[in-house]
């Protein structure tokens, strides 16, 4: 099974899950009713190992937005999916990068938008 790091840099939202866990249900349906297309990436023990080292935490859901620990369903991180969801902040995180692509492309000399 893919690193939890590889896994993180290949997806803009992730969710890292299992299958019984009724907070990862709740986030994972707040993201989705929300818009966003999250990878749902069930864990087994040894990523479960790497979340721990990466964030200090081996409990589930772990949500990252473009390489970024955001937290679980509601705390860890910046604050856990649904109150992010709810101040607007995941949606600002989720845009954050593209505004800033478009913003370089226009810069920058000598390239079309």
């Amino acid at each position: 099974m893919a690193s939890v790091d590889d896994l993180i840099q290949a997806n803009e939202l992730i969710v890292f899950a299992t299958s019984t866990c009724p907070f990862c249900t709740k986030a994972i349906a707040a993201i989705k009713e929300a818009g966003y297309e999250a990878n749902v990436t069930f864990v087994d023990s040894a990523q479960r190992e790497q979340l721990q080292g990466k964030t200090g935490k081996s409990s589930v859901p772990q949500v990252f937005i473009k390489g970024q620990f955001v937290g679980g369903c509601n705390d860890g991180g910046l604050g856990g999916a649904l109150p992010l969801l709810q101040n607007g902040k995941f949606a600002e995180l989720m845009g954050a990068e593209c505004a800033v692509s478009a913003a370089q492309m226009r810069a920058a000399p000598g390239t079309t938008a």
